[in-house]
């Protein structure tokens, strides 16, 4: 289902918003026409009674006789006539003079006072006096359709002037909404409009004050993504910088095992072609990692056993180890484990140990340990090599960043590899002194398994 724009939402809200206010309001109108009505009609109820009170007396003290005669047919000269039915009883309660619509009510028990009754199905509201020099009771009544006419009439005036009014005020809303959301839609055209290339910040000159947010987290994008290509633009030429210098190399010696004429320096020359091609292949092979984990963003972890990991990296690389007569140990529990990719972390402990074994000279140590703490599980590994300073130790994560002994092989990137995992894994790294006062730790602690 497609979404509705922001423009429909806003005029269903808000006609839905006036819709409801309406209905109030005609509630209250209702309420207000039919209390007011009512007074009104109470007041001529009393009027009449006390009009005919005053009629009557003044027929009977003119000439002692009641002559009035009252005829209910007259023809209405006005719609809105309060059509007023009344009995006058003497007292003892015989009727006097009545009014041809007027209905057969029962004795009346109180007088200056509203009551409203049921005749023959039809509600009356009726209000009693007593004339207190003649002595006769005189009741006013008035149907209640009568009443609820003028009422009805009022209430369904004012409703229908309001729903008359409901499509000329959706057309205003529709039009003002419109002209509101004009800056949104320049927005979205400046930022539609925007090449590839164009990541500097939008502006907030006529940004309205709602779309800021949008337009703040819009310019942090395009911040990290600059920072990004920028970060990719670098890598792609220093790793073009490092390939150039073994590819040199490799067709030099190639060249020169060509055009040499004795077998011997021929085969020194190949010997050095096949050293750079496994030069430059370990150096590809350390750039697909860094890709491809540069790539990642969420990682399928398992339960993994860090010491189990180590010992078979360990016996992987024991070869290079004893090839320098470097004395490698494994330390710590046995039953440690960590949630991880297996994968990325073998590749990891793999970069560690190996940088450990190439920047330890022969006859060195390097102790590999596992351990738990209350920070959470900790792989080391300390070494008796040549160490890192410390005003170095912040810039050795950088890509093709080395440290003072440039001379060892190397390609630069396993701390950028092993950074990058371990942010992958929420891991934090740390760098500190080796052996004997020397050397390197290299200590990585990860979260506790839950």
């Amino acid at each position: 289902m497609k979404p509705r724009s922001i423009r429909q939402n806003l005029l269903l809200l808000v006609l839905g918003a006036v819709f409801i206010s309406w209905a109030v309001v005609a509630l209250f109108v209702y309420k207000s026409a039919k209390h007011e009505t009512e007074e009104v009609y109470d007041a001529h109820l009393v009027q009449s009674a006390k009009l005919l009170a005053s009629l009557i007396r003044y027929e009977q003290e003119k000439s002692h006789q009641l002559q009035i005669e009252m005829d209910d047919f007259l023809p209405i000269a006005h719609k809105y006539e309060s059509k007023i039915s009344f009995i006058v009883y003497y007292s003892d309660g015989k009727v006097m003079v009545r009014s041809a619509s007027a209905p057969i009510l029962p004795e009346i028990e109180s007088f200056n006072h509203f009551k409203q009754i049921e005749v023959d199905g039809i509600i009356w509201y009726t209000y009693n006096l007593r004339d207190p020099k003649t002595d006769l009771l005189i009741q006013t009544a008035q149907r209640y359709d009568v009443r609820q006419e003028l009422i009805n009439y009022i209430s369904s005036s004012v409703l229908g002037v309001m729903l008359l009014s409901l499509p000329f005020i959706a057309i205003l809303i529709w039009i003002t909404i419109g002209r509101g959301l004009r800056p949104l839609v320049l927005l979205a055209d400046s930022i539609s409009g925007r090449s590839i290339q164009q990541l500097e910040p939008i502006t907030l000159e006529r940004v309205p004050t709602e779309a800021q947010p949008i337009v703040y987290a819009l310019n942090s994008l395009f911040n990290r993504l600059s920072q990004a290509f920028e970060k990719e633009r670098r890598f792609t030429a220093d790793a073009a910088h490092e390939l150039r210098t073994p590819l040199a190399g490799i067709k030099t010696q190639a060249q020169v095992a060509l055009r040499s004429t004795e077998n011997k320096q021929r085969q020194q020359a190949i010997v050095q072609v096949i050293t750079g091609v496994e030069r430059t292949t370990k150096l590809v092979n350390q750039l697909l990692i860094l890709a491809r984990v540069d790539a990642e963003q969420h990682i399928v972890k398992t339960e993994l056993n860090l010491k189990q990991l180590c010992v078979t990296v360990i016996s992987e690389q024991i070869v290079s180890a004893l090839n320098k007569n470097i004395d490698i140990s494994l330390e710590g529990e046995s039953l440690v484990t960590i949630n991880g990719n297996e994968e990325l972390i073998h590749i990891l402990i793999a970069n560690v140990i190996n940088n450990a074994i190439r920047y330890t000279p022969g006859e060195g140590r390097i102790i590999v340990s596992v351990t738990s703490d209350a920070q959470g599980i900790v792989f080391e590994v300390k070494d008796s090599g040549f160490g890192i300073s410390k005003s170095l130790q912040s810039e050795v994560f950088n890509r093709f960043k080395r440290g003072e002994h440039s001379d060892i092989s190397g390609s630069g990137l396993g701390l950028s590899i092993v950074l990058r995992i371990s942010e992958l894994h929420r891991a934090k790294i740390q760098l500190g002194e080796g052996l004997d006062n020397a050397g390197l730790s290299v200590k990585i602690t990860f979260e506790q398994t839950v």
